[in-house]
């Protein structure tokens, strides 16, 4: 998975260990990653109007063989 190096304030990494210690993560990284993809799940949802699965794609399923 790609890692992106993010800069937290001091206020940001207070809100990150309230978050961490409600939901039992290990560390900031897993509970910013936890956060990111609640955000992507909940808007997924108000778009598309259901609780439809985001899944990981890669270029060859659309690839098209030429039989």
């Amino acid at each position: 998975m790609p890692s992106l190096d993010t800069d937290f304030t001091d206020v940001e990494l207070e809100i990150l260990e309230k978050v961490r210690v409600q939901w039992g993560l290990r560390d900031l990284d897993e509970t910013a990653e936890f956060l990111a993809k609640r955000f992507l799940r909940v808007g997924m949802q108000r778009m598309t109007g259901s609780g439809r699965a985001m899944n990981l794609v890669s270029l060859e399923d659309f690839e098209r063989t030429t039989e």
